[in-house]
């Protein structure tokens, strides 16, 4: 089969949809995350997709070199991204729909197989010499059965939640925005709202009044390529921000007086105040090198931790 050259005038078109996709960094606040890209478009114009947790309002677009001249920005509905997306949860919601009217067929069925049974007066009779365990078994069958119905219900009701829950946020929100500049490079910015580090602690006493308390971030999963930093600030008060290169880094040391503790593994600690500021998280409690649980951590101002043995 001979193939036919695309005609001239759609190739412009075809290639000023592509963004190419520069450094991208992303920050972690206490209260979220700001995602910042810088794209290259030819011909004036791209696409960028939005994740989910998109923060509405949060967009901003600079063009270095060049102005905005048009942002739009596209519901989740009217996506073709999503609208897959959302068309594949549609056939499994219905796929989900008749598995569940079938075993309520099948419940209906096995119900009136138990009232039958329990309606039946026990015959002694020459192909059945032992009528009641006849038909002790045939009861047991039709109760393991409707078990057994009751249990796949349970696991297809909780499937279709997941899956009625994935297709309520997936048709919420912004999928896109489409972006028409004067000039060929674009700086984007936005926040995301479900996105965030957590604070946790690690408690590690040496046994001879001293200790040391070290403030981690846990990160959400990362993505291959970008640069992340993580900001002890807030969204609107942002803050300082330190690059990290994993995703759980140690973000700073505090030095730690101990008193009230003996020689022996304790569960209570009190020691010395230490830094204001420092926010509330899970911390885990390491004595003389060992691991010995993990407990709520008060934050800053904290003068004791406990594993409330």
């Amino acid at each position: 089969m001979r193939l036919m050259p695309l005609p001239l005038f759609l190739l412009p078109v075809l290639f000023c949809q592509q963004a190419l996709a520069g450094q991208k960094s992303v920050t972690f606040f206490l209260d979220g995350a700001r995602v910042e890209q810088e794209l290259t478009a030819s011909c004036g114009y791209l696409e960028l997709a939005l994740p989910e947790s998109f923060a509405p309002g949060s967009l901003r677009v600079k063009a270095p070199g060049g102005s905005v001249l048009r942002v739009e920005l596209v519901p989740a509905e009217q996506d073709r991204r999503r609208a897959g997306e959302m068309a594949r949860l549609r056939e499994r919601r219905g796929e989900l729909q008749d598995r569940m009217a079938a075993l309520a067929r099948r419940e209906e069925i096995f119900s009136a197989a138990a009232r039958s049974q329990s309606g039946k007066a026990p015959r002694k009779t020459k192909a059945n010499p032992d009528p009641v365990g006849t038909l002790q078994q045939g009861t047991e069958f039709v109760l393991n059965q409707m078990e057994a119905v009751y249990r796949s219900k349970r696991k297809c009701q909780h499937a279709l939640e997941a899956v009625e829950r994935d297709l309520a946020a997936a048709g919420k929100g912004v999928a896109s925005a489409r972006i028409w500049i004067s000039g060929a490079k674009v700086r984007v910015s936005y926040a995301m709202q479900a996105e965030r580090w957590t604070p946790s602690y690690d408690l590690r006493f040496s046994g001879d009044g001293a200790g040391e308390l070290l403030l981690h971030a846990k990160l959400p999963r990362r993505e291959k390529g970008v640069q992340y930093l993580v900001s002890r600030g807030t969204i609107g008060e942002p803050g300082n921000a330190e690059a990290v290169r994993s995703d759980f880094p140690t973000l700073a040391r505090y030095p730690l007086t101990v008193s009230g503790a003996g020689r022996e593994q304790p569960s209570r600690f009190l020691f010395a105040a230490v830094e204001a500021g420092l926010p509330a998280g899970e911390a885990a409690l390491y004595w003389k090198g060992e691991y010995l649980g993990t407990a709520p951590f008060s934050g800053g101002g904290a003068t004791e931790f406990s594993l409330g043995r």
